[in-house]
């Protein structure tokens, strides 16, 4: 049971990873939702080595994570603020969010502070009782009261934002990374919900020393299960790694009423800065390299690749390589108008285009003229 808790974490760390480290159109979300998955993993991590009975080989893994846990409802509720504002702005009543925090520091400080004999007494008490370790006793509050309230502050903060998510997910409903974001954000919610509830209940059945449920080990059962799935569920929405902008920059006055058609055209990605980089990089040629493909673009444009193939689905109503291929012929066009094939063959012209071989440039060229090159240029000779 306890290996689902090492599997969760091992996700959690590797989430994180790719959070902290991927571009994003969203960097400030992404960051709050790199932070939850760290905390998370270190919390299913200390869970794993405790219950699972591995204290006495991480002995330093003890106490101090008590402070970070505090942190949960921190950047949780700073993630969906920020995604649904598609920005963050510092309130000071964000300074609740950390009362069970700065009550945490203020515990396990008081701890440190105190003859080593408490510390190894707490440690052995947990290293041979682990059930009952949650009873423990600091200054303000015990471990289990600290539980109870972390979660609640949780519990909390999901219930805030609940009403502006319910707003939130019926906006720009046409537009196809919106509908993923909305399944990805009611998905998440619901989830840390039961792992709030579920938190919740595991404490108060320490701290009253009764079972909620028939079977006394079955809601720490269920909330090892909750853990696991969101430390897993982001498999299947892989595109929150690159974020969301909500409405596009500088098309919007923030002071105008929008409808939800306008929010379906405009919800998506800056359609003017997009634009301007696409004919930055048509200006340098690089759609004539043999290599140009979506990832290489995206890669040069700082952009997520599916973000770029549904831009240009959006605006133009092409694929990727269809749009890479007009730009091609474009440039095919003008070099036999400029009398490319009087001094070089189709091959020559083809590599200068940026095909690796005359057989699909041939082809391409011909969808896009319905001739061939050396027709097209003969054309083009009895028409001059």
């Amino acid at each position: 049971m306890y290996n689902i808790l090492l599997i969760a974490s091992i996700f959690g760390f590797v989430l994180t990873t790719l959070l902290f480290l991927k571009k994003s159109t969203q960097p400030k979300a992404t960051i709050f939702l790199g932070s939850f998955y760290f905390l998370l993993s270190v919390y299913a991590l200390q869970a794993y080595i405790i219950d699972g009975g591995h204290l006495a080989l991480c002995s330093w893994f003890f106490l101090w994570p008590l402070i970070l846990y505090n942190l949960f409802a921190v950047p949780i509720y700073f993630y969906f603020e920020t995604i649904m504002a598609d920005e963050f702005k510092w309130k000071k009543r964000y300074l609740l969010l950390f009362l069970p925090f700065v009550l945490s520091v203020i515990d396990a400080g008081f701890i440190y502070l105190q003859p080593d004999a408490v510390y190894q007494e707490m440690l052995h008490n947990a290293l041979t009782d682990p059930k009952n370790r949650l009873h423990v006793s600091y200054w303000l509050l015990d471990l289990d009261q600290h539980m109870l309230m972390r979660h609640v502050w949780q519990l909390g903060a999901l219930l805030i934002v609940m009403p502006k998510l319910l707003d939130f997910i019926k906006e720009g409903t046409a537009d196809g990374l919106k509908v993923i974001l909305n399944k990805w954000l009611l998905v998440f919610w619901f989830g840390l919900t039961l792992f709030a509830v579920f938190a919740i209940f595991y404490a108060v059945e320490n701290m009253l020393a009764i079972n909620i449920f028939e079977g006394g080990s079955m809601v720490p059962v269920i909330l090892y299960l909750i853990m696991f799935s969101i430390g897993v569920i982001p498999i299947y929405f892989p595109t929150i790694l690159h974020g969301y902008p909500q409405v596009i920059e500088g098309t919007v006055d923030s002071k105008q009423s929008i409808s939800n058609q306008e929010l379906d055209n405009k919800y998506g990605l800056d359609e003017a800065g997009v634009k301007r980089k696409l004919k930055l990089l048509v200006q340098k040629k690089l759609h004539l390299q043999q290599d140009f493909n979506v990832t290489n673009c995206a890669r040069e444009m700082e952009m997520p690749a599916h973000h770029l193939s549904y831009f240009i689905k959006q605006q133009y109503g092409l694929n990727f390589t269809s749009y890479k291929n007009n730009l091609r012929m474009q440039h095919a066009k003008k070099l036999i108008e400029d009398g490319f094939l009087e001094n070089n063959t189709t091959d020559a012209l083809a590599w200068e285009c940026g095909f690796a071989s005359r057989s699909s440039f041939s082809r391409v060229f011909k969808d896009a003229t319905d001739h061939s090159p050396s027709d097209y240029a003969s054309i083009l000779q009895d028409n001059g």
